[in-house]
């Protein structure tokens, strides 16, 4: 199975087919992608539910809820394991390979009719002449729906999307992340925040430092006036061009390592100028000296 085939068949599934909760898409995300990790995409596997509670956020009833949703609209096949002996066991089912089925232009089919047709592999949910054309109404929204978490395009970017793209870095945010997600989504655009978490994934940030890396970022897009993804992704440009130039023969020496953190979440300011001081808001950019040498080590061995 296709990893990223199968994350568009299931978006798809999500415009045209049916109503997906938070709950249910979190425990799906995190079956989906533990799948993925351990190779086992086509395959039964085992799952601790204390793991899948961790890892989404929900209670024994909210997971127990969530995973026979996910069960009836055919999503996923689901083995009750036993208390202490051996956990549940999952399937992950193929959907990309009947997503051409999906009857796009009748949002009013019973929600019968779409399990029935999803419990045959490859069987059409949707008859008629009219099929060929709900094909292609599909794949155009292909650009919208790409799957390779790249945000070029500025629309389409939502708060769901942004949770997700948090969980599948570092896990469902807890109690102290989820408020100040909720506040940069009410200062900046979504695909803006989003983008952040990116570019926290392509450096290795790990959980531990997530929040201090993103609200260095943000604080530094803020303090710039930086409002727009092209803006960000400038900024992002200029900065990648000067750590690649500080790294060739000639460049600084290694004792100017800050120049890491990214000098546009910096706004200019001085080495002297971003040490912490007794500020609360100073604290939290990026002045942790444990997150400082995690994510030095980690840009030095790449």
């Amino acid at each position: 199975m296709d990893y990223f085939k199968q994350r568009r068949a299931y978006r798809n599934f999500k415009m045209y087919e049916a109503s997906v909760s938070n709950g249910q898409n979190n425990l799906y995300r995190e079956l989906l992608d533990y799948a993925n990790d351990e190779g086992k995409l086509d395959v039964q596997f085992r799952m601790k539910n204390s793991a899948l509670l961790s890892l989404t956020g929900l209670s024994e009833p909210g997971l127990d809820k969530a995973r026979n949703s996910l069960v009836q609209l055919g999503l996923i096949k689901y083995v009750r394991g036993k208390k202490n002996v051996k956990p549940p066991e999952y399937r992950i089912i193929n959907l990309y390979s009947r997503s051409a089925g999906y009857p796009t232009s009748n949002p009013t089919i019973s929600h019968k009719s779409r399990s029935t047709g999803l419990d045959k592999v490859g069987q059409p949910v949707g008859q008629g002449g009219g099929q060929p054309v709900e094909h292609k109404e599909l794949t155009s929204t292909d650009p919208d729906l790409t799957d390779t978490d790249s945000y070029d395009n500025d629309a389409g970017v939502t708060r769901e999307q942004v949770i997700n793209d948090w969980t599948n870095l570092w896990g469902f945010p807890n109690g102290v992340a989820r408020p100040e997600i909720d506040e940069w989504l009410a200062a900046l655009k979504p695909e803006l925040v989003a983008y952040a978490i990116q570019i926290a994934g392509e450096h290795d940030v790990q959980s531990r430092g997530a929040l201090k890396y993103l609200r260095a970022v943000i604080k530094g897009w803020q303090q710039r006036k930086i409002t727009t993804l092209a803006q960000a992704k400038q900024a992002t440009a200029d900065h990648d061009k000067r750590l690649a130039n500080a790294n060739k023969p000639g460049g600084y020496s290694k004792p100017h390592r800050k120049e890491i953190m990214p000098k546009w979440a910096q706004n200019g300011a001085s080495q002297a100028d971003s040490k912490p001081n007794s500020s609360d808001n100073q604290q939290d950019d990026m002045s942790d000296e444990d997150f400082l040498v995690l994510v030095n080590s980690q840009e030095e061995a790449k």
